[in-house]
């Protein structure tokens, strides 16, 4: 009679999460890297070679936009003369 001892029998059974959360681990841990260090690299702007600061220009730009649409805004609102 072949019967298993029941430190044998629930290997099989009991192996099969920790062997998912095993290879979870390893692809989080490839990610993390060979992945997102690659990722990085390409999104990094470098601040040293921008020949003007991009903050002032950007405000300047969304102030006009937006100084020029409640213009538009009042004048279409104002009321007109038939």
């Amino acid at each position: 009679m072949d019967i298993l001892p029941e430190n044998k029998l629930g290997f099989g059974i009991d192996q099969a999460p920790i062997n998912k959360i095993k290879q979870r681990e390893a692809l989080e841990n490839a990610y993390d890297n060979f992945v997102q260090p690659y990722v990085n690299q390409l999104i990094e702007v470098n601040a040293q070679f921008l020949p003007i600061p991009v903050a002032f220009p950007g405000f300047c730009c969304a102030s006009g936009w937006l100084l020029l649409t409640m213009l538009y805004c009042v004048w279409m609102r104002s009321p007109r003369k038939n």
